[in-house]
């Protein structure tokens, strides 16, 4: 067992071991950080930086820091008294080491970035390969010509899967229920060359495009759609029946839409759903402005 306390041991001389102690405090690179890139560094100023520590907390190791020469104090003026901290060469020279350090955490230490993956379901070859190619440079692109591959490619990696409603076999409609009846964590937009109908509002989708889909349309709906998935299910469910509700407006008359009894009621339940306004300021602020309601009583 290695003596913590010995200058003997080659492998942890007693000074890499004061070293070790000193950056180890959780506040201390902080605050040595802190006074490296500002010019106004008074107790307030410092305290005001480093979020979540107590006055204490910060005396104590202002005071530590200065022990070892890393900080100096000096008076600025004395009515009203007050202090500025400044780093000495010593605690200069520690800043670089803070941040090599970062650096190398940053390099080594960070969580990879998480795998993004779409899955595009479609029978049509050509689309396919074109919706493919114009996702393939942001997201890990799988791809299936029916239903049932779409099945079978559904792993639990998949975030986002754009779905054609009519394909051999099983119907995009069928591989939507069966999502949903497994409660995937999984975003799903809805593609079809088909008219725009009342049954949309029955469909657990969270967007629904028609064919011919633009490029910038598929890449902004995919990307909102990973977006939505850090939401929670509220919002989720608000969005997605904001989207419905907004397709549907352009597509038929105000009196076409007041005389239908099952829009009223998702107009309702729209209601109901309306996020909090802490909610919206977790979400991206564009989300909101890309499917505006019409006043529809």
């Amino acid at each position: 067992m290695l003596n913590s306390n010995s200058g003997d041991d080659p492998l942890l001389p007693g000074h890499l071991l004061d070293s070790v102690s000193l950056l180890s405090k959780k506040w201390h690179p902080a605050i040595i950080r802190c006074l490296s890139g500002n010019d106004e560094n008074g107790f307030s100023d410092i305290q005001g930086r480093l979020d979540g520590i107590s006055a204490k907390v910060l005396t104590d190791a202002l005071a530590e820091l200065r022990e070892y020469e890393v900080i100096e104090r000096r008076e600025v003026s004395q009515s009203p008294l007050r202090v500025d901290y400044t780093l000495t060469e010593r605690g200069a020279e520690l800043n670089e080491v803070i941040t090599s350090l970062a650096d190398w955490g940053e390099a080594h230490l960070a969580e990879p970035a998480s795998e993004q993956v779409v899955l595009v379901a479609d029978d049509n070859a050509r689309v396919s390969t074109m919706h493919t190619a114009w996702l393939e440079d942001e997201y890990t692109v799988r791809t299936a010509r029916d239903g049932e591959e779409a099945l079978r490619s559904l792993e639990t990696d998949v975030g986002v899967v754009v779905l054609d409603r009519r394909m051999p076999g099983l119907s995009g409609d069928e591989v939507l229920e069966w999502i949903r009846s497994q409660r995937y964590d999984i975003r799903i937009v809805m593609v079809t060359s088909e008219d725009i109908d009342f049954d949309l509002l029955d469909l657990p989708v969270d967007e629904y495009l028609t064919k011919p889909v633009q490029q910038d349309t598929l890449r902004s709906t995919v990307a909102e759609l990973f977006e939505r998935r850090e939401y929670d299910a509220q919002l989720q469910e608000y969005l997605a029946l904001q989207s419905k509700i907004a397709l549907l407006q352009v597509e038929y008359s105000d009196e076409s839409l007041e005389s239908n009894d099952e829009y009223q009621r998702l107009r309702g339940r729209l209601d109901e759903l309306e996020p909090t306004s802490e909610a919206i300021e977790d979400a991206d602020p564009e989300t909101f402005e890309r499917t505006p309601l019409e006043n529809t009583s």
